[in-house]
């Protein structure tokens, strides 16, 4: 299963799928990865082996949000704006979707990143991880 599929991304911003296109599947895809390369980079490689790491290990849910504003901000949006400066509402709405990825991504890494440690279904306390944030963000 993925992090986001087209029924995630229509519940967050519907509005894309008034321009002409009905599948975001690949863009979703794209983010996906992202935000698992993301993840492995700013948590599991700096407290455990990089060879280790298992994307399904991960809680799906956790990172429905996170990936659908990387998908809007990354690949959906710059693919529907035309990058003119007059009148265009995709470059505009840019910026707020990677203002929500950012709060979503801090937001995931306060309360824990939930991984199946034991491999066993299920996600307990020893499971979730809380990873301190060492900079400031304003």
């Amino acid at each position: 299963m993925a992090f986001a599929t087209n029924t995630n991304l229509e519940e967050y911003a519907p509005e894309v799928f008034q321009q002409g296109v009905d599948d975001w599947t690949e863009e979703l895809a794209k983010a996906e990865t992202d935000v698992i390369n993301m993840i492995q980079f700013k948590w599991w490689n700096k407290f455990y082996a990089r060879s280790e790491f298992a994307s399904s290990k991960l809680v799906e849910a956790q990172w429905t949000k996170t990936t659908v504003y990387q998908a809007m901000y990354a690949y959906i949006l710059p693919r529907l704006s035309t990058f003119r400066p007059e009148g265009d509402p995709f470059r505009e709405q840019l910026t707020f979707y990677k203002d929500r990825f950012t709060e979503e991504w801090e937001l995931q890494f306060g309360v824990g990143i939930k991984y199946d440690f034991e491999n066993d279904g299920t996600i307990d306390n020893s499971d979730v991880k809380q990873v301190s944030q060492t900079r400031l963000y304003r």
